[in-house]
Parts: structure tokens; sequence; C-alpha cells
């Protein structure tokens, strides 16, 4: 079983990788394969790369939860300060992107990252605190559980 401290690098681990992957992600590269792709792939693949900030952010914020359920039952001000943790590290992201080449810091990005922290917040939240019995929840309780009882 992974223990506490392991969970607990598991944001710093996933934010290192959104760091390295904004540091060398040169969009401009692409565009050499144009000529080459039609224009519904490369619109394809847009919509994809626009996308990733929902699922990309989303994923942090849901990282943060699992280690705040690892040390212990979920709150609702570990939620707050998990989606402050998340939206902090988003506009830090974005102040980065200014500072490399052929990257820029955009508003419109934030909130993609934002929206996609809140609607698994909203997920999460309604689980946990609403929808009890659900799958879902039983398995976050399960986590706790795991992991206070000595077995993680």
């Amino acid at each position: 079983m992974l223990s506490r401290s392991l969970i607990a690098m598991l944001p710093i681990i996933y934010m290192s990788l959104i760091w390295i992957q904004s540091s060398y992600f040169n969009l401009e590269s692409l565009s050499t394969l144009s000529s080459q792709i039609s224009l519904q792939v490369i619109l394809f693949f847009g919509i994809i790369l626009e996308l990733a900030h929902l699922f990309e952010f989303g994923i942090l914020y849901l990282l943060f939860i699992f280690v705040f359920l690892a040390f212990g039952r979920l709150t609702h001000w570990k939620e707050v300060l998990a989606v402050t943790l998340a939206i902090t590290y988003g506009v830090i992201d974005e102040v980065h992107q200014m500072y490399v080449p052929y990257r820029s810091a955009s508003v419109v990005d934030l909130v993609k990252n934002t929206v996609g922290i809140l609607v698994v917040y909203w997920i999460i939240h309604k689980h946990y605190f609403v929808k009890t019995q659900s799958g879902l929840a039983r398995a976050m309780r399960r986590v706790t559980q795991t992991f206070i009882s000595g077995n993680g």
C-alpha cells in the first residue's frame, strides 16, 4: 500500500509534470505539420489541447483531495484549501508561461483551469457530502479508513 508521504508527493510530482510540459511545449512547431495534415485533424487536436486545461487542473484538485483523505476526513475547509492551491498553481503556471519562448499567459487559460477545478470540486462535494451512499463517496471514505487504520 502507498504510504502517506508518497501520497503527499503526488500533487508535487504532478505539478512538476505540468511545469515541464508548459516549459517545453512549442505550439509553433506544429505549424509545419499544417500542410501535411487535414484541417479537421488540426481542429480536433486544437480542441483537445484547449480541453486539456479542464482535465489537467481538475486532476490536480483531485490529487489534493486524495492527500487530504489520506490524512483524515474531508471537510469544507479542506475542499476550499484544495481549490485555492489548485487555482494558485494555475496562476503560477500562467505567469511562468510569460517567460517561456513561444508561450504566453492567458486569462482564458486561467478561466479554463478554474472551470476544470470547479467541476471536479462540484462532483467530489456532491458525492462526499450529499450522495453519501454513492460508490464514489464510499471509495473516498475507504481511502481515509485505510490510512487512518494504519494500513497505509
